[in-house]
């Protein structure tokens, strides 16, 4: 166990060290209930522009991450739709959309120890995207990479893709 804790703790100081300037950080921090080894995230705003372009006359928009990275170290099935659960119960309180929301990512780390390959397999198929609609706007996905704590060895989900990228 102590090498499972020490590749959790080189991987959540490789991924804070990355981070770039508009991200916030936090560790071992409670998010939603569960604590987090590292809690990123960014809250941007920007002026509202037609077709990127023309100025919309000062209205602002808002965009988000809440990038987080979790220990998980046996990832059976069961765990998976636990943390499946939890991830859409973070897409629920984290989301906060109105009518200048154009989106907010909830991206999830998990690193593990072990795990089955079913419940990597099964990981790839989770999806959750919203598109919310008026009054609110904009849409929110949750993004998911497994990553093997001896190997670094990544699985992701249809959007996470990013992710693993950025343990690269």
């Amino acid at each position: 166990m102590e090498d499972y804790s020490a590749a959790l703790v080189a991987l959540r100081d490789r991924l804070a060290a990355g981070l770039t300037a508009p991200f916030h950080t936090e560790q071992n921090i409670p998010v939603c209930g569960r604590v987090c080894a590292l809690h990123a995230w960014f809250d941007e705003a920007a002026e509202a522009k037609f077709m990127g372009l023309l100025s919309m006359g000062g209205a602002v928009t808002h965009s988000h991450e809440h990038r987080m990275l979790f220990a998980v170290p046996d990832l059976t099935d069961e765990a998976l739709d636990d943390w499946w659960a939890f991830a859409r119960r973070c897409q629920d309180e984290l989301v906060c959309p109105d009518a200048a929301h154009q989106f907010t990512l909830i991206s999830f780390y998990l690193v593990y120890g072990a795990a089955s390959p079913r419940a990597l397999r099964r990981l790839r198929r989770l999806s959750s995207e919203i598109n919310y609609k008026k009054p609110q706007f904009g849409w929110s996905s949750i993004r998911l990479c497994a990553v093997e704590a001896g190997s670094g060895k990544t699985t992701v989900n249809r959007m996470g893709k990013p992710l693993a990228e950025l343990l690269r």
